[in-house]
């Protein structure tokens, strides 16, 4: 009578790590899957947020000026770079002390940012200019005069995700 020794054969373990490397590819191959969809839908999220953002920004300033003539849709004023989209006079702009001035957002298309310029009414001596960025990543950007007010069309990418928004503001009347 043979007596078999207890343990795995040679061909029993090169089974099992054939069928392990399987499993792990395939769990890893749904791991990569998974994080990409992540990816992908954080960035959607990212471009919905900076085109909701800009336009809540801009909506914003058109509601603080004070009349429909305050707002110019495409106003003819010279810009370092860019087109700009949407002149606004409001009565006090955020961080400046009192006057008019007026906000000028100017998109720019090479760099695909919004700026958002404040040009201060001088009581006095005139003051320089100063702007920020608002936005980035914006490939699109349209400012419509709609009855008393303004429609803003935005189109942000992130990545390869690309988000679109639409908003309406009307200025406060006098």
């Amino acid at each position: 009578m043979t007596r078999r020794s207890a343990g795995f054969t040679l061909m029993e373990i090169a089974l099992m790590l054939a069928l392990g490397a399987i499993v792990m590819g395939l769990v890893g191959a749904l791991f990569v899957a998974s994080l990409s969809t992540w990816r992908r839908g954080q960035e959607v999220r990212e471009a919905q947020v900076q085109a909701n953002t800009l336009i809540d920004i801009i909506a914003k300033d058109i509601r603080e000026a004070s009349q429909t003539v305050s707002v110019v849709v495409r106003p003819q004023v010279a810009v370092d770079d860019g087109d700009p989209l949407l002149a606004i006079t409001a009565a006090s702009p955020s961080g400046a002390g009192g006057g008019p001035a007026s906000i000028i957002y100017v998109h720019r298309p090479s760099t695909q940012e919004v700026i958002r310029e404040i040009r201060p009414a001088g009581a006095g001596r005139p003051a320089a200019p100063t702007s920020r960025v608002v936005a980035t990543g914006v490939t699109r950007m349209s400012v419509e005069q709609v009855g008393g007010g303004v429609t803003i069309e935005v189109e942000v990418r992130r990545g390869r995700a690309t988000a679109q928004g639409r908003g309406t503001a009307v200025p406060r009347n006098p």
